[in-house]
């Protein structure tokens, strides 16, 4: 490889953070305007936008007497295991307040604090702690001194439906009306924030476990809207700025039409496709035509859309799931579909009921999206993936 090539600064696959992060001000401003009202945040918005970016962006600008805590759950496994992490996180807040040991030593009667790390916090008690009831002892101490916390948590609707898919539901449901307890508390209200995001719509899991969507309907929604087609220019002028392979407006342009869904995920893997084939020759001189070419590899490289399509047998049972998966091949394949139409195939699948409701969830989960009474895919990527793997419809 030559020593001087030099590609975009963008990445693919870990999250953007630092000088890869393409800052949201909007979004964030958002966020700490609901949790300066005391009030909660659920990111609503589908896989690879951003969602963790922005949290994590947000522990780098902290509000006054406001601390912040961040942590992907997605590992936990019981109910117990969750109340830990959360109590863990809240600590972790407090010790960032720097009041001195003995006032923090003072929130815990009975507890042993020895270290406090990123990785987690080590208590030297002996006895097995009960985290929930610590929790609940814990909150009005905080309200009391005027102080409050934010737990941005990632990943809790697959939390959520992990214990759901293991028989665990009662542990599921027990989390969300607990959060709900503390949430509604008058004196935790002023002490206690929590950002929820997650790659799966929350409204639906919920709904499963519980039968209804009411133990999150007052979570403020923050909405991720695609980059205008202005600030993805910008984006693809920023990453690529120094790199050996440039842009002028006319590349720039044909990359945004072919990507046509301006999210930096997508963006990137135009990006790195095509910087890896300049790489590959050792041309740094692309054309319209390496755009093209870039398009297609990404399509047949079925890791980078395979997830799309596992997560509808993941979270959805076989007959929804199948319905759903139609309706993606139908719209693959005829570019778009119409309520009469969607129809007909819950009809086939015995969806009638709640069709609608399921197409909504392809919505919130960045599939397709409604224009003027028809439903399309979002991105040109995910129409060319699903045509890929289902090539023949009748």
């Amino acid at each position: 490889m030559n020593p001087k090539w030099i590609d975009p600064k963008i990445v693919t696959g870990p999250t953007a953070t630092g000088e890869y992060y393409y800052p949201r001000p909007e979004i964030e401003a958002e966020i700490w305007h609901e949790i300066a009202k005391g009030g909660h945040v659920l990111l609503a918005a589908p896989r690879r936008v951003g969602k963790t970016s922005v949290m994590l962006a947000m522990l780098e600008n902290q509000q006054e007497d406001t601390r912040c805590e961040f942590k992907n759950i997605q590992g936990i496994k019981s109910e117990n295991e969750f109340y830990r992490e959360f109590f863990e996180l809240m600590v972790r807040c407090l010790d960032k307040f720097k009041k001195g040991k003995f006032w923090l030593d003072s929130m815990f009667k009975g507890i042993t604090i020895e270290e406090i790390t990123l990785q987690g916090v080590k208590f030297g008690s002996e006895k097995p702690l009960d985290h929930a009831a610590e929790i609940e002892r814990l909150l009005p101490k905080i309200a009391d001194q005027k102080l409050q916390i934010v737990l941005l948590l990632d990943e809790l609707p697959e939390v959520l439906n992990g214990l759901h898919k293991n028989k665990r539901t009662e542990e599921a449901s027990a989390i969300l009306n607990r959060l709900r307890q503390w949430r509604q508390h008058p004196d935790i209200r002023k002490c206690l924030s929590l950002v929820l995001a997650g790659s799966v719509g929350i409204h639906h899991i919920v709904k499963t476990i519980e039968g209804r969507t009411a133990d999150i309907n007052d979570f403020a929604i923050v909405s991720f809207e695609p980059l205008t087609r202005d600030r993805a220019a910008d984006y693809i002028a920023r990453v690529t700025h120094g790199a050996t392979v440039q842009y002028d407006d006319n590349l720039t342009n044909g990359l945004l039409d072919k990507v046509n869904h301006y999210i930096p995920y997508f963006l990137n893997l135009m990006l790195d496709e095509i910087n890896r084939a300049a790489r590959a020759t050792q041309n740094p001189a692309i054309t319209q035509e390496s755009i093209g070419s870039a398009f297609d590899a990404i399509v047949k490289n079925n890791k980078n859309f395979s997830d799309w399509k596992n997560r509808l047998t993941d979270y959805f049972p076989v007959k929804e799931s199948d319905f759903l998966d139609e309706v993606l091949t139908f719209i693959a394949h005829k570019d778009s579909i119409n309520t009469r139409q969607l129809y007909d195939i819950a009809h086939k699948h015995e969806q009638q009921r709640q069709y609608m409701e399921l197409i909504g969830g392809l919505e919130s989960d960045g599939y397709i999206v409604e224009q003027a009474g028809n439903y399309r895919f979002v991105s040109p990527f995910l129409q060319a993936f699903w045509m890929r793997n289902n090539p023949i419809y009748d």
